[in-house]
């Protein structure tokens, strides 16, 4: 009775963490939190250092390891998996930039790891028992029992979000071990890259028609691509940093020199020119920097990665690029930048991220 119930309290805590933990990872997902994601990130954060705390300290008088001669083995793999997400999930909450890029791998290794250990748990698990005579319904000498098949199929139907990120996951950490995997994602972006969007889509946008807009400088300016890519370009390698806590290090980005750039149209940082507002072309998303923060990180208007041009996921034709800023500065589908005494809140820094993004500054906790 005691191991039913720790089983059954792991299965809620478990399944809390693994869809909030997908809603942090999955695209899709996340672009359905909208104003929820800090605080799905606040839970599953807080939820796994607790849960690893109680895992660690407690084991067996926590976790519930089966009876029997082969399930105690067979609960330790489990355990193995769990305790493999805990560090992994702490590696990504502080360190420097290497130990979170490794961190990411083996979180997405461990995650990968126990959703197959639980799939298999689930086939294994099949709510079919043995009766001494052939069953009428059946004449095969089964009998379902109701109350296991009902906890089977709830089990069932939550497992199957989780078995969908599978194919994700394995591009991941595979583009992360192997630079010559499959791309990540749709739209081709880079290996170790999870592309985000908060509408569910990705923009539509045309290089040969597309325009930049620059407002705040004298009289409002409009730029192809073309324009843009015959300015002189400088080659940055960063560590690319989300807020969530991924990395992947020594990203090769060329573009324009942002300051540089605005300076030929009339940008001097002066009083009345203290922000700078940026604008996607999703329709929705905006970010902004100050004067001080423009200075200091030396921002590019990026449209190649690793000589590559950009993924449609990863903001093609043209992205702002912020060094040593959490991605989220980072916009994608650049498309208007006005330049203002004063400006509104970033898409995310009204749902709670900070508006200095500076690396360090935020871990979600």
């Amino acid at each position: 009775m005691r191991f039913r119930w720790l089983h059954w309290r792991h299965v809620i805590i478990i399944g809390l963490l693994v869809f909030t933990g997908l809603g942090l990872f999955l695209a899709s997902w996340r672009s359905q939190l909208g104003s929820l994601f800090p605080a799905v990130q606040a839970v599953h954060e807080f939820g796994g250092i607790l849960y690893g705390i109680a895992l660690i300290g407690w084991g067996a008088r926590f976790f519930p390891m089966a009876p029997g001669p082969y399930r105690p083995t067979y609960a330790r793999w489990g355990y193995f998996w769990l305790i493999s997400l805990v560090v992994t999930g702490a590696g990504l909450l502080v360190g420097p930039s290497w130990t979170r890029s490794i961190a990411t791998v083996g979180h997405g290794m461990a995650s990968l790891g126990f959703i197959i250990w639980a799939l298999w748990h689930l086939i294994t698990r099949i709510p079919f028992r043995k009766v001494r005579k052939p069953a009428p319904e059946t004449g095969f000498g089964i009998r379902m029992s109701r109350r296991r098949f009902l906890r089977w199929a709830l089990a069932g139907a939550a497992a199957i979000p989780a078995a969908s990120a599978l194919p994700t996951l394995l591009k991941m950490v595979g583009g992360r071990l192997m630079p010559s995997f499959t791309p990540t994602s749709e739209a081709g972006a880079l290996p170790g890259f999870i592309p985000y969007t908060v509408t569910g889509t990705y923009p539509s946008i045309d290089r040969a028609t597309y325009r930049l807009t620059l407002e705040g400088l004298g009289s409002t300016k409009s730029f192809s691509f073309a324009e843009l890519a015959a300015e002189p370009s400088q080659i940055k390698i960063i560590n690319f940093q989300c807020v969530t806590g991924w990395v992947v290090p020594h990203v090769s980005v060329r573009g324009i020199d942002l300051i540089s750039w605005l300076q030929k149209y009339g940008f001097t940082g002066k009083a009345g020119q203290d922000w700078l507002t940026f604008y996607s072309g999703d329709g929705v998303y905006t970010e902004n920097l100050s004067r001080d923060e423009l200075i200091k990180t030396r921002p590019l208007l990026a449209y190649a990665f690793d000589d590559k041009p950009l993924a449609v996921s990863q903001g093609y034709p043209l992205r702002l690029l912020v060094p040593e800023m959490y991605g989220y500065k980072s916009i994608k589908w650049l498309v208007r930048i006005r330049v203002a005494p004063n400006t509104s809140v970033g898409y995310w820094e009204a749902r709670g991220y900070p508006q200095n993004a500076a690396y360090g500054s935020y871990t979600g906790i």
